[in-house]
C-alpha cells in the first residue's frame, strides 16, 4: 500500500453537500403527468431506468415529482452529479452518503481509501448487495461525469446489479456506461424526448396551472411550434417575440459547445434539413455526417429524419441559431443561402434550390433555376409554395431578362391573367436574342412547353396543340438530361398535351396511346398532376366509346391519386368528375350526377380551360334533356359554343354539342332538323354510334323505318354498349308498334343483357317511356322462367321488386288478392290488370307483393306454381 493510500485511509469520508444528496424541489407549476409516472413506476420494477433528453425537457422535474410521491413506499436516494464527481473518491463517498441519507440501511463498507484499491470497491458493491430493502437511486446530471474510472465504477455496479437496488439515470446525453446487456435482458426502461414531449391535453393542463385557458386549437399550435418541448411551452407564455426561448437555447445549448460545434450549428441552420455532404459544403469541415450523428446522440435538439442520411434541428433551436448568425455574421447569410441553393440544384431539388436562391437575393440565379425546374413545380403539389417564392421577385426586375420574363408569365397564369401570358412569352423570346444557341434552345424549349399548356391548350386550339406537342417530343429526343434537367417532366407534359389534343380532335385510338404514355411518364417523372389529368382524359375517352365501367375505373384512379396529394380541387382532376357525372347520368342517377357536376365545377376554377368548360355544358344539357327541358338544354349548348372563344377548335366537342342539339330537336318534335344536320355526312365511318342512334330516331319519327333500321343494325353489333342498348330499345319499340311481339321481346331482352353489366338505366326511361313500361312489365313476366338475367333493370323500370328468399306468412289471401292472383298466369302487365279491375296500378303492385310474401314466392311465375299446388288456381 502506498503512502498516499495510507493517508487516504485516515481521512474521514467527506460529507456531501445537502443539495447534492437531497431531492430537488419541484419547480412551481410542474404538471403531474400520470402516463410518465406510470412509466417510472414500471421502470423501477426493473434494474435501470434512463431518462435521456436535452435541456428543458423536464427530466429532473419528472423524477423529482415522482420521487416525492413514491418515497413513502420505499427509500429514494438522490445524487445530483457535478464536475467534481469526476474524482472517484468524491463520487463513491457522495454515493454512499446519498443512500444513507435516504434511509436505505446501507451497511458500513469501511471505504476510507483512495480509488486505486480494488478491495475497497468490492466492499462497496458487497454493501449494496446487502441492502435490507428495495432502494431507488437517482443519479441526476449524469452527463457531467466523464472520468473513465468513475464510469467504470458505475458500470461495475450495474454489471453486478444488487437485487434491492434500482437506478434512475438522468442525463442530457447517452450515458457513458454499457447498457446493452440490460437492454437485451429486458431490464432497461428508456424515457426519451418523444415520451417527455407534452401532448395537447397535457399542455392545456399546464397552461391552466399558469392561469391560461386558451382554445384547443391555440394549444395545438403552441405544442406544434414547441414540438412538445416543455421549456418552450413555458417560456412562450409571455415571450411572444421568442427572446426568452432564444436566450435559454443560446446559454444552455449553444454556449456549452466547443467552438467548432458552435460554428457547425450556426453555418448549417439556414436549411430546414441537413445532411453530412451539405454540411461539409457549408462549413468547410470534414466529417459532416459524423458530426451530425454526434450532435443527435448528444440530444442537442438535432434528430435524424427516419433512417435516412438527413437530420433536422428543432424548430425553436433552428430559429435561435438563424437569429444568432444574422447578428454575429450577417454578411455570411446570403453566401450560405446561395451555397445551399447550388447544392440542391445540383441534386435536382428545384423548389429548395429556388427558395434558398431567393433568400440569398440573387434574382437572376432564381430565374435560371425557374427555367430548369419551374414547370414541373407548377404542375406539382408544391405549386403554391413555388408561386409564393416567385412573388418575392421585385416587380421592376421581371422584364430584365428572358428568364425573369418566364417567371412573370408563370405568375400571370397563376393569377388567372391568361390574356397577358402570350405577351410575356413574346417578351422573353425577344430578350433571348444574342444568347448562345445552346442556352437559347434550352430557354426556348421551356417557353414552348409553357405556351402549349397555358395558351394553346387553354384556348382550345387542339390541332395546333397536337402539332406543337409533336414538335416538342421530337426536340426532347435530341437533348440530354444535363442540358435540360426537366427533360422527363417536359416529355410527360408534351405527351399529355398531345393525347388531349388527339382526343378533342376525335382521333381516339391515337389519343389513347399517348394518354397512357403520359400517365406512365408522369408517374415516373414525379409529376402527379400530369398523371391525374391523363387518367381523367382516358376516362372520358372510354366513356365516349360506351364503356361505363372502364370509364369509372380510370376516373376513380385519377380522383384517388388527387386525394393522396390533396389535389381534388385542382383543374387536373376536373375532367374525371365530369366523366363520372356523364356516366351516372347514363345510369339514371340524377342526384349523383348533380353532385359530381358541382365537384367538377369547383375543380375547374374561375378561368377554366376551354375544353373542360364545354364538357360542363354537355353534363348540364344531359340533365336538362333527361328532365324533359329541351329548350333550356339547347340554350346551354349554344352558349357554351359561343363562350368557347375564337381560337376554339376541337372537332369532337363540336360534334358532341351538335349531338345534344339534335336530341333537343327530337324532344321538340323536329326530326327534320336532325336529318338535315346529318344528311351531308356518310353514315360510316363519319358518324359516331350515338349520332347514328339520334339520326335513326329522327328517321323513325319522320316515318322512314327502313332508313332507321339500317342505322340501328350497325350500332346494335358495335362495341359502344350505351349506343347498342339504345339501338336495341328503339328496335323493340319499332317492332312493338308494328305488332311484332316476339321481335320486340327479343330486342328488349338484348337491350337488358347489354345494359346490366354496365348498369345502364337511363335509355329505358329516355325513349318512349309509356310504351316502354308496358313492354318491360310483359318482359318481366316472360323472363321469369329464364333466370335472373336482366331482372334488376326490369324491376327498376316496372317498380316490381322481387322478394328473394321469402318465407310464407300466416293468413289466407284477401278477397282482392285472390282477384289479382287470377290474372297472374296471364301475360297482362300490372297496368293492364289494374285497368281490368278498375283500380290503380300501385294498388295492384301492392297486392302482388303481398301475394308473394304470403306464398313465400320470389317472383311471379313462382307465385303461380305455388298457387296451383295449393289449389288456389
Amino acid at each position: 500500500m502506498t503512502e498516499a493510500a495510507r493517508k487516504a485511509l485516515s481521512i474521514p469520508i467527506p460529507v456531501a453537500r445537502p443539495r447534492l444528496v437531497a431531492r430537488p424541489r419541484s419547480p412551481h407549476g410542474v404538471l403531474w403527468r400520470p402516463r410518465l409516472a406510470e412509466a417510472l413506476d414500471a421502470g423501477v420494477r426493473r434494474a435501470v431506468t434512463v431518462i435521456c433528453a436535452g435541456p428543458g425537457w423536464g427530466k429532473t422535474a419528472l423524477a423529482a415529482s415522482w420521487a416525492g410521491t413514491r418515497s413513502l413506499s420505499g427509500p429514494v436516494a438522490w445524487l445530483t452529479l457535478e464536475a467534481r464527481h469526476n474524482n472517484p473518491v468524491v463520487f463513491r463517498s457522495d454515493l454512499i452518503m446519498a443512500l444513507r441519507a435516504a434511509g436505505s440501511g446501507l451497511p458500513d463498507t469501511g471505504s476510507r481509501a483512495a480509488d486505486d484499491d480494488p478491495a475497497l470497491f468490492r466492499r462497496l458493491v458487497s454493501g449494496l448487495a446487502g441492502l435490507p430493502q428495495v432502494t431507488v437511486l437517482v443519479l441526476d446530471d449524469l452527463h457531467e461525469v466523464t472520468d473513465p474510472q468513475v464510469l467504470n465504477d458505475l458500470a461495475g455496479i450495474l454489471h453486478t446489479m444488487p437485487d434491492r437496488l434500482r437506478f434512475v439515470l438522468i442525463s442530457r446525453t447517452e450515458p457513458g456506461v454499457p447498457l446493452h446487456r440490460l437492454r437485451a435482458a429486458g431490464e432497461l426502461t428508456e424515457i426519451g424526448a418523444a415520451a417527455l414531449a407534452f401532448r395537447v391535453d397535457e399542455a392545456s393542463q399546464l397552461l391552466a396551472l399558469q392561469g391560461r385557458r386558451p382554445s384547443v386549437e391555440e394549444v395545438a399550435v403552441r405544442v406544434r411550434r414547441a414540438e412538445g418541448w416543455g421549456a418552450g411551452l413555458r417560456l412562450g407564455l409571455e415571450d411572444l417575440g421568442g427572446k426568452a426561448i432564444e436566450d435559454y437555447l443560446v446559454r444552455e445549448v449553444l454556449a456549452t459547445q466547443p467552438p467548432q460545434f458552435r460554428e457547425f450549428l450556426l453555418s448549417t441552420s439556414l436549411t430546414d434539413r441537413i445532411c453530412g455532404e451539405l454540411a461539409e459544403v457549408l462549413t468547410g469541415q470534414n466529417y459532416g455526417h459524423r458530426t451530425l450523428e454526434r450532435l443527435a446522440q448528444s440530444n442537442l435538439f438535432v434528430e435524424r429524419i427516419g433512417m435516412s442520411r438527413w437530420f433536422r434541428y428543432h424548430g425553436m433551436f433552428r430559429a435561435a441559431l438563424r437569429h444568432q448568425i444574422s447578428i454575429v455574421e450577417p454578411e455570411r447569410v446570403p453566401q450560405l443561402h446561395l451555397l445551399t441553393a447550388q447544392w440542391f440544384a445540383a441534386k435536382g431539388n428545384g423548389l429548395v434550390a429556388i427558395t434558398h436562391a431567393a433568400a440569398g437575393g440573387d434574382w437572376e440565379f432564381v430565374a435560371r433555376l425557374v427555367v430548369d425546374h419551374g414547370l414541373q413545380l407548377f404542375a406539382s403539389v408544391d405549386r403554391e409554395d413555388f408561386i409564393a417564392v416567385l412573388r418575392r421577385i421585385p416587380a421592376e426586375r421581371l422584364m430584365e431578362s428572358a428568364e425573369l420574363s418566364f417567371c412573370a408569365a408563370l405568375m400571370a397564369f397563376a393569377d388567372h391573367d391568361v390574356a397577358s401570358v402570350p405577351q410575356r412569352i413574346a417578351r422573353a423570346r425577344t430578350l433571348l436574342a444574342g444568347r448562345g444557341p445552346r442556352y437559347r434552345a434550352v430557354v426556348d424549349l421551356a417557353l414552348n412547353v409553357l405556351e402549349s399548356g397555358v395558351v394553346i391548350r387553354w384556348r382550345g386550339d387542339m390541332p395546333h396543340l397536337v402539332a406543337v406537342s409533336s414538335q416538342l417530343l421530337d426536340e426532347l429526343t435530341t437533348l440530354r438530361w444535363d442540358q435540360v434537367p426537366a427533360r422527363l417532366h417536359y416529355r410527360a407534359m408534351a405527351l399529355n398535351h398531345k393525347g388531349a389534343g388527339l382526343l378533342w380532335t376525335g382521333r381516339l385510338d391515337h389519343a389513347e396511346r399517348f394518354l397512357w404514355a403520359a400517365a406512365s411518364a408522369g408517374r415516373s417523372a414525379g409529376v402527379p398532376l400530369v398523371e391525374i389529368n391523363a387518367l381523367a382524359h382516358l376516362s372520358l375517352l372510354v366513356h365516349l366509346q360506351g364503356a361505363l365501367n372502364a370509364a369509372d375505373e380510370h376516373a376513380n384512379a385519377a380522383i384517388d391519386l388527387a386525394g393522396r396529394i390533396d389535389a381534388k380541387t385542382r383543374p387536373a382532376s376536373a375532367v374525371a368528375y365530369l366523366t363520372r357525372a356523364l356516366t351516372e347520368a347514363e345510369r339514371g342517377r340524377e342526384a349523383e350526377t348533380e353532385s359530381l357536376l358541382r365537384r367538377g365545377l369547383h375543380a375547374i376554377g374561375d378561368e377554366p380551360e376551354a375544353a373542360p368548360a364545354v364538357v360542363v355544358a354537355l353534363v348540364r344539357a344531359r340533365l336538362l334533356l333527361d328532365r324533359r327541358e329541351p329548350l333550356a338544354a339547347r340554350a346551354v349548348l349554344y352558349r357554351a359554343l359561343a363562350e368557347a372563344g375564337p381560337h376554339f377548335t376541337a372537332s369532337l366537342l363540336v360534334r358532341l354539342l351538335g349531338l345534344g342539339m339534335a336530341e333537343a330537336d327530337l324532344a321538340l318534335g323536329d326530326p327534320a332538323a336532325v336529318i338535315t344536320r346529318y344528311a351531308h355526312r356518310p353514315a360510316v365511318p363519319a358518324l359516331m354510334p350515338a349520332e347514328q342512334v339520334c339520326l335513326a330516331r329522327a328517321y323513325q319519327d319522320s316515318g322512314d323505318p327502313a332508313a332507321a333500321e339500317e342505322l340501328l343494325a350497325r350500332v346494335r353489333e358495335g362495341s359502344d354498349r350505351v349506343s347498342a342498348v339504345s339501338a336495341w330499345i328503339l328496335t323493340a319499340l319499332a317492332a312493338d308498334a308494328q305488332g311484332h311481339g316476339g321481335r320486340a321481346g327479343e330486342a328488349l331482352s338484348r337491350a337488358l343483357a347489354e345494359a346490366e353489366p354496365e348498369l345502364i338505366r337511363q335509355p329505358f326511361r329516355r325513349f318512349g317511356a309509356p310504351r316502354m313500361l308496358v313492354l318491360a312489365e310483359r318482359q318481366q313476366w316472360l323472363n321469369e322462367a329464364r333466370g335472373p338475367a336482366g331482372d334488376n333493370v326490369l324491376a327498376e323500370i316496372t317498380g316490381e321488386i322481387p322478394i328473394i328468399g321469402g318465407t310464407p306468412a300466416a293468413g289466407p289471401l284477401s278477397e282482392r288478392e285472390q282477384e289479382v292472383l287470377k290474372y297472374l298466369p296471364t301475360v297482362l302487365t300490372a297496368a293492364e290488370i289494374a285497368e281490368n279491375l278498375g283500380i290503380s296500378v300501385n294498388t295492384v303492385k301492392a297486392h302482388m307483393r303481398s301475394i308473394y310474401r304470403k306464398l313465400g314466392a320470389g317472383r311471379r311465375r313462382e307465385a303461380v306454381v305455388l298457387s296451383r299446388q295449393l289449389g288456389l288456381l
